[in-house]
C-alpha cells in the first residue's frame, strides 16, 4: 500500500481500490474536520459517513459537490457521520433529481429514518415521504451471527463487509447504539467509532487478507467507554499495529510518537491511501 497527497479528489480511477479520507478528526473537530471517507475503485466509489462538516469540505478543500456522490453508506448515527445526509437527500430530491444509492440494514434504516432523519425530511408540499423517497436501499445480506453479526454487500467492484461493533452501550439498562465497522475488499479494515475490542481485530486479520487498518483512537483517554484509546491499543500485538493508521483524533495526536510505538503513522485528510 502507498499513498498520494497530490492527487486531485476524483470518483473514478485506473481500477485500484483507494482509500481517501476527507477528515480525520473526533466528533468537534475543526482542525481536521471529522472522519468520513471515500472509497474508490474504478468506476465505482463509496461514501462511508457524511457528517455535519462533509458536504463543506467536501467542496471547500477538494471541489466536489454533495450532489456528485451516488453511493453512500452510514455506520451509526452520530451526528459527525450522519449529520450531513438530509442536506445529500435535498440536493438529490430536488436539485439533481436522482437518487443516490444507501448501502444500510433493514434495523438501522428503520432507525436513522424514525430517530434521525425524519424530522426533517418527511413532511413536503406534496404530502408525507419516506427514506425511500430520497434513496434506493442496497440491503447487505448477512452472513454472519457468531461471534458478531457481519453482512455483505457490493457496490459495483467493491466488496463491503460489515460487523456490528461496541460504540455507545450501557451495561445498566443493556441499551446499545447501533454501529457497524467495514471490511472493505477483504483488506482494508475500518471499524470506525468502536470501542476497543482486540479479539474483534484478531478473529478479522486472521480470517481475511487484511492488508491495512484505520482504527478509532481516542488520544486524550477520557472516551474509552465508547472510542479505543491510545493506551489501550499500544497493547495490540505487533503484527496487528504495523498495518495501523489511526484516525478520529484531535489536536493531541500530534504530540504521540506512533511509529516509536509500533504504529504505521496518523492517517491523514487529503490524502490518497491506495490499497
Amino acid at each position: 500500500m502507498n499513498f498520494d497527497t497530490n492527487s486531485a479528489l476524483e470518483l473514478t480511477n485506473n481500477g485500484r481500490l483507494s482509500v481517501f479520507f476527507i477528515g480525520t478528526g473526533s466528533a468537534f473537530s475543526k482542525r481536521y474536520f471529522q472522519t468520513n471517507v471515500l472509497v474508490v475503485k474504478g468506476e465505482d466509489h463509496l461514501l462511508v459517513d457524511c457528517g455535519t462538516l462533509c458536504p463543506y469540505a467536501l467542496e471547500k478543500n477538494y471541489g466536489l459537490e454533495i450532489k456528485d456522490i451516488n453511493n453512500i453508506l452510514l455506520t451509526h448515527p452520530h451526528a459527525d457521520h450522519i449529520g450531513g445526509v438530509e442536506e445529500l437527500a435535498l440536493v438529490d430530491r430536488y436539485v439533481k433529481k436522482q437518487k443516490s444509492n444507501l448501502v444500510i440494514t433493514d434495523e438501522f434504516k428503520q432507525l436513522l429514518w424514525n430517530e434521525s432523519l425524519k424530522g426533517g425530511l418527511k413532511v413536503n408540499e406534496e404530502g408525507s415521504l419516506s427514506l425511500d423517497d430520497y434513496f434506493v436501499q442496497i440491503k447487505p445480506q448477512q452472513i454472519l451471527t457468531e461471534p458478531f453479526e457481519m453482512y455483505e454487500a457490493n457496490v459495483g467492484s467493491i466488496n463491503i463487509k460489515l460487523f456490528r461493533t461496541n460504540h455507545v452501550t450501557c451495561k445498566d439498562t443493556g441499551d446499545f447504539q447501533i454501529s457497524y465497522g467495514l471490511l472493505i475488499d477483504d483488506k482494508v479494515l475500518y471499524p470506525s467509532d468502536t470501542q476497543f475490542n482486540f479479539e474483534q481485530l484478531e478473529y478479522l486479520v486472521q480470517k481475511y487478507p487484511v492488508k491495512v487498518i484505520f482504527h478509532d483512537c481516542d488520544f486524550s483517554g477520557f472516551s474509552e467507554g465508547v472510542h479505543a484509546s491510545y493506551n489501550q491499543l499500544k497493547t495490540l500485538p505487533d503484527d496487528i499495529k504495523k498495518i495501523m493508521y489511526l484516525c478520529h483524533y484531535n489536536g493531541k495526536a500530534e504530540s504521540f510518537n506512533l511509529e516509536e510505538d509500533g504504529f504505521r503513522k496518523l492517517a491523514r485528510p487529503g490524502v490518497w491511501y491506495r490499497c
